[in-house]
């Protein structure tokens, strides 16, 4: 799946927003809204919060870490089946995976701290601004058309876009 990242003006407009996309098969648990009026979110019946801090919806952090374990894993396998390396040196697995471990972990503090960081720095200027930011994960063939519609929208104007594995929306 694929999440894009949109601001507007105000609630009125993510309303309408809400509705057109609904209307193409998105799903409340796939359209979220970000927005210092905690009241607005609710009477405009918004699925969303004042806040980004409480959620998980930036999080490369995250994706980086499960990718990361992944190849790890993947890698030390190939290793053991592949070749005669730790027959030599029974030991050396376990240095190996705490090397590259601790490398990984390294990389990805820094690395997605400083994507997660380049994002949220960008959307709390919009919400300082007192716009809106909405957040919509689509499927890649939806995507087009969910794009499409929002390039229509005169008060929607494209932040980013990104991966969502590894960082659904709240309930």
């Amino acid at each position: 799946m694929k999440r894009l990242y949109y601001v507007t003006q105000d609630l009125d407009d993510a309303e309408m927003i809400s509705k057109e996309v609904h209307d193409k098969g998105i799903d409340d648990h796939h359209f979220f809204v970000v927005c210092r009026d905690r009241k607005g979110i609710k009477t405009h019946h918004l699925h969303g919060s004042h806040t980004l801090e409480g959620t998980s919806i930036v999080s490369s952090r995250k994706r980086a870490y499960l990718l990361g374990g992944v190849v790890l894993g993947l890698g030390i396998i190939a290793l053991t089946l592949f070749s005669h390396l730790f027959d030599a040196a029974p030991a050396l697995p376990i240095f190996l995976l705490l090397a590259v471990a601790l490398l990984t972990t390294f990389l990805v503090n820094v690395v997605g701290r400083s994507f997660d960081g380049y994002l949220m720095g960008i959307f709390d200027q919009h919400l300082n601004r007192g716009e809106v930011v909405i957040i919509i994960d689509v499927a890649r063939h939806q995507a087009e058309s969910v794009e499409a519609i929002l390039d229509r929208h005169p008060k929607a104007h494209f932040i980013a876009d990104c991966s969502n594995f590894g960082s659904a929306i709240p309930d």
